[in-house]
Parts: structure tokens; sequence; C-alpha cells
């Protein structure tokens, strides 16, 4: 049995063999009782790196959303969260100074934030989003610069 060889069911427990030492085959129903081993298409390099942008970007949105680290507390930092977080610093800059939000944190602890800190809150959210747009950056350059599916899997997210 060989790759594009035709067969019938009869064949069938030898064509099995066949692809289970061969991979990147696999058996094709040509209907009217009719079989084929075919080769799998292998995916092109740029295939390859389109997979591992994906994968990157995915990466970056769950560490993005996934909270981040302000006053010793970790934040939640999902789209609610950074809404939320955005409308009670618009309000805040319209609060007498001595005016206080008790926040909710990931751990679900609270904290007291005065306006300054709820301030301080939106743009450590900023920078912990830039940070996670510039690792992803750094991540895509490398993809581009590699010329082997093997130098593409070292590309991770860590």
């Amino acid at each position: 049995m060989q790759i594009n060889d035709i067969f019938t069911i009869e064949q069938y427990d030898e064509a099995y063999a066949f692809i289970c030492k061969n991979q990147g085959t696999k058996i094709v129903d040509l209907g009217n009782g009719q079989y084929s081993i075919v080769e799998i298409p292998q995916p092109t390099l740029d295939e390859l790196k389109a997979l591992k942008r994906a994968e990157i970007n995915q990466a970056r949105d769950n560490a993005e959303q996934g909270g981040f680290e302000y006053l010793g507390k970790t934040f939640d930092s999902d789209q609610v969260s950074c809404i939320r977080m955005s409308s009670a610093a618009q309000a805040m800059q319209y609060a007498d100074d001595t005016v206080t939000i008790t926040w909710t944190t990931q751990d679900n602890s609270t904290i007291d934030l005065n306006k300054s800190q709820l301030m301080g809150l939106v743009v450590a959210l900023a920078q912990w989003s830039n940070t996670c747009h510039q690792k992803a950056t750094a991540l895509k350059a490398q993809i581009d610069a590699c010329d082997s599916k093997e130098a593409l899997d070292k590309v991770k997210w860590e």
C-alpha cells in the first residue's frame, strides 16, 4: 500500500496500518466503495506565521484583561472593569478632594481610593495595556524574522 493507491473496504485494515506508520497521511472516501491514502497538506511558513500571530494576539488579550497591579492590589482589567474605572475617574474629577471611592479588587478585598489614587489607577491600567501591546509587538517581530517552523515554535508568550 502506498500514497494515492485506490483500495476497497476489504483492504481498509492494511491502509489503516499504513497511515499509522506514515504521519501526515489520511484515508479519504472516494465514493462507490473506493478509498485512497493521501498526504495531508502541510501549512506553509506564512500560514504558520499567521497562526502564531493569532496565538500571540490571544495571549496578549488574555494578559491585558487578566488583571494588573496597583497599590499592592490586583485590579480586574476586563472590558467592563475598564469602563467602570474610566467612568469613576471622570466622575471623581468633579468631587471634593476628601471624597473616596471603595473599589473591589480581583481577590474581592476592597480598597478606598481618593481622587488622585483613582486617576493613578487609570494610568496604571493604560501602562499595563501598553506593556502587553509592546510585548506582543516584539514577539510579532520575532515571528516575522523566523525562517522555519522550528524557529516559530520557540516564540512564546511567557
